[in-house]
């Protein structure tokens, strides 16, 4: 059994459960995998906390923090650096990259075929998880 977290194209984190890595390409590739909460097929893996490499064991946040609390960590710390350009995304890092802008770090919305246009004109984008909204702010 293998877990890969998977987002959808409007931004849904979740996990999926496969007999392996065999059996989540086979459902990718038949479209059959499907978010949760929307139902938007169009899914991919996203890099999981417990499986990001840290070089040092001193950069590793808290000793013992489990998955979903590294996962906000990593949320908020982008937060706090990174300018939020909302859908302007694609377009601000084409500006960067071809020197129209200056260089700074950046978040925003994409859709997946922005991702892929921006890695082809090899411009380094990863998707990235939103730090979820509470549940009392939701309708």
């Amino acid at each position: 059994m293998i877990i890969y977290d998977l987002i959808c194209t409007k931004g849904h984190l979740f996990e999926g459960w496969f007999d392996d890595a065999d059996d989540y390409k086979k459902q990718h590739r038949s479209g059959i995998l499907e978010c949760p909460v929307c139902g938007v097929t169009e899914v991919q893996k996203v890099p999981s906390a417990s499986h990001i490499s840290l070089k040092r064991r001193a950069a590793v946040p808290d000793e013992g923090v489990g998955k979903g609390a590294l996962l906000k960590q990593m949320q908020e710390h982008v937060e706090r650096n990174y300018e939020d350009v909302g859908e302007n995304f694609a377009e601000e890092a084409r500006k960067m990259h071809y020197g129209e802008r200056e260089q700074r770090n950046i978040r925003g919305a994409a859709s997946w075929s922005e991702y892929k246009a921006l890695r082809e004109e090899g411009i380094e984008a990863v998707p990235f998880p939103a730090k979820p909204v509470p549940r009392e702010k939701l309708n």
